[in-house]
This record gives structure tokens, sequence and C-alpha cells, in this order.
């Protein structure tokens, strides 16, 4: 049985404030153009670290993932091809992931599908808008 590897994550502070971890990518259809709008929306945002999962994925998008990660905004986790689980279980395991992975590593992370964005209804970036709110409570 092979495992994904956890990293010990306990520097003294956070590196990054805020990360995004992007639900599993799974399915062959080309998705590099929802992939590069995805990262930029959420890079102005004020994200800092992107975390992908992948159980299926296209020649092209993988190559700009490939670009992501060589630049130092995201790693990228494959599931393998021979295990037949439900999106829905997929979904699950690249939450529990992320957790982890994220844990220690982003002072906040925020989880998303491919197609959503997420914004404030103020003025501020996502990335302000966490760090008020938490900083009122």
């Amino acid at each position: 049985m092979e495992t994904v590897p956890l990293l010990n994550r306990r520097p003294c502070s956070p590196k990054y404030i805020l990360s995004l971890c992007l639900a599993p990518i799974y399915g062959n259809r080309t998705k590099w153009l929802l992939l590069a709008e995805t990262v930029e929306h959420y890079r102005l945002q004020g994200v800092e670290h992107f975390y992908f999962y992948v159980k299926d994925i296209d020649d092209y998008s993988l190559k700009l993932l490939q670009y992501y990660v060589r630049n130092g905004e995201a790693e990228v986790v494959f599931f393998k091809g021979d295990q037949e689980k439900t999106s829905r279980e997929w979904q699950s395991v690249g939450v529990q992931d992320c957790l982890q992975r994220s844990r220690h590593h982003s002072q906040y992370s925020i989880f998303a599908d491919l197609d959503e964005r997420i914004l404030p209804l103020n003025n501020h970036s996502l990335a302000e808008y966490v760090v008020c709110i938490n900083s009122t409570f």
C-alpha cells in the first residue's frame, strides 16, 4: 500500500497568510483556461499559495500546473489512476489531505472548486477580509 507523505511544517510562523485548496480535478476535458482564470483571480484576491489535486488532466493543463509549481506558487498531488472512486470520495480525500498539508504552512486556507470564485462584498481583497474578520474576534 502506498501513502501520501505528510510534511512536518511547523515553522515559527506560517509561510503564507492565505492559501487555496482546490477540489480534485478529474476528467480529460481541457481545463487550462479555467485553471488560469482561477489562479489569477485568487492571486488578485491575495491568495499566496495553491494546492491542486489531480485525478485526470489533459496535457496542456498539466503544463500550466507545472508552470505554477516551478514558480513556487503551487503544489500538486496526483491521485493514482487505477483507483476508481466517485467524485465525492475524491473530494473528501482532497479536503483531508489539504487540511494537513496546509497546516502550519499557511495561516488561513480556503476551499473551492475550479469553477467557483469567492469575493468579499466590500472593497477589500479576500486576504484582507480574512485577516480583518479574525482580528475582530
